[in-house]
């Protein structure tokens, strides 16, 4: 029998070998009607994602009851990328194989792992050439935790998402950080625990929460709801996909760490704040599963946040904690290095070499997108972002993407006075009253009401 089973390995081999090569040499020969530069690792995951498909197909219905599949799309950064299960392709995009379309990347501006409008679509999309993904499933789960977004904004009407402001001005405060870190070791212990404890352990989880919310109050409170409203799904969503093809040791290195000790990893301030309410939507998921059938549904038609639902079902009393007294000595100290590294990051920005550009804009532009994982305010009214701002304008737009830029705001993010960034001189032109930069990281071309040189800076004001 295990010489069978050699031989059809083997058989299996060859087979994905064949895939593998015919697909190559279909990219090659079609290289001129892509006009992209096909490389191997565009072809390794386009060899794989017939795979993904099937994945998703049969596991869907067991993860989420009445999940439906939208458009995906996998890609490379300012490169290629392929479209699935899209009912109304770009016109131009050119048809791949079977359902599989490609396009550019570039024209449709994706970035990291997220969803974009192509084509008036709603679509999932996922970037291959990070070097963070430990193997292909790692890539995919992402991808899958993508898609359960794109399901609940097209037909979740009760969920209540996220407002990214809030992240931005969310009080760093060493006594909430204390309890927040035991808390977020008490859900590990629901978790991963022994089921005698449970009651014991959701007591102190809905105790904590009670006494951060007198800290930070109902407002910061709800943001934390919200986010694990929306992602603890997602990421429940992303948990079951590797849980169910993870097959070796490295995967399941990754699935211990990710989803598990990562959420008791100490974090300070607004560091890593929304991440682990990714986490602990994601164990208010698991728990869920594990005492209740098909509570899916029910969750998404309640218009309850999904701690508010998990409380309902557990009917959780106040009660007593340790001393946290060890928290709340780490978290004086590092939460308050916390806070004086925005002045720190403020300092190196405006320390780089190269010349410094300062768009200064006549009316408040359009606020067409941001990461707000990767930004940070600095205070009230300045905001730095470190991979992605969007902004426009009628025809004028303002791209940045695996950069950074310092905004001015004027009470909320979205309503940006002037942006500073630094480039090389030979980067920017001005050409018939306007402003433009390409140089991979800054897309610009913005019509100039005014221009003056002070030095090493530039201050352009736009109109």
């Amino acid at each position: 029998m295990l010489g069978i089973f050699r031989i059809r390995k083997k058989i299996q081999t060859l087979i994905n070998m064949k895939r593998y090569f015919t697909l190559l040499l279909f990219l090659y020969a079609n290289y001129s009607v892509y006009a992209q530069v096909i490389t191997p690792i565009d072809s390794a995951y386009i060899s794989t994602v017939a795979d993904f498909s099937k994945n998703i197909n049969t596991i869907t219905e067991k993860v989420w009851q009445g999940m439906k599949i939208g458009p995906y799309c996998i890609f490379r950064l300012n490169g290629p990328a392929f479209l699935l299960n899209h009912p109304a392709p770009p016109q131009n995009s050119r048809h791949f194989n079977d359902s599989i379309f490609i396009l550019n990347a570039s024209d449709y501006g994706l970035f990291g792992a997220t969803q974009t409008e192509i084509n008036n679509y709603l679509t999932a999309h996922n970037d291959y050439s990070f070097i963070s993904f430990a193997s292909v499933n790692q890539f995919y789960a992402e991808l899958f935790h993508e898609l359960h977004h794109v399901y609940q904004r097209n037909y979740v009407k009760n969920l209540k998402f996220d407002n990214p402001a809030d992240l931005l001005t969310y009080p760093e405060d060493y006594r909430n950080d204390a309890i927040k870190q035991y808390e977020n070791e008490v859900w590990l212990n629901m978790l991963l625990g022994s089921n005698d404890n449970f009651t014991e352990n959701i007591n102190k989880v809905f105790t904590c929460r009670n006494l951060r919310m007198q800290i930070i109050g109902a407002k910061y409170l709800d943001y934390e709801k919200a986010v694990e409203s929306v992602e603890g799904p997602a990421t429940y969503c992303e948990f079951e996909y590797m849980q169910q093809f993870a097959s070796n040791i490295v995967e399941q290195q990754y699935i211990n760490h990710r989803f598990y000790y990562s959420l008791t990893e100490p974090h300070y301030g607004r560091d890593g704040l929304r991440g682990k309410h990714l986490l602990t939507g994601m164990v208010q998921c698991l728990l869920l599963s594990k005492y209740f059938k098909n509570w899916q549904q029910e969750y998404y038609t309640s218009g309850l946040y999904l701690y508010d639902y998990f409380l309902s079902k557990f009917n959780p009393q106040i009660t007593d904690l340790p001393d946290l007294g060890y928290y709340k000595a780490k978290t004086k100290y590092f939460t308050a290095l916390e806070r004086t590294k925005h002045i720190v990051n403020l300092d190196k920005f405006n320390n780089q070499n190269g010349i410094k550009i300062t768009l200064m804009f006549n009316e408040i532009p359009d606020f067409r997108g941001f990461d707000p994982m990767h930004a940070e305010a600095i205070n009230d009214s300045l905001i730095m972002h470190y991979t992605l701002l969007r902004l426009g304008k009628d025809n004028n737009h303002f791209n940045l993407t695996n950069d950074m830029a310092l905004s001015t705001i004027t009470n909320q993010i979205w309503f940006v006075k002037q942006v500073s960034f630094f480039v090389q001189e030979n980067d920017i032109k001005f050409s018939e009253n306007r402003f433009m930069c390409n140089n991979g990281t800054l897309d610009i071309d913005w019509r100039i009401v005014s221009l003056m040189r002070n030095g090493n800076e530039y201050l352009i004001k736009l109109e």
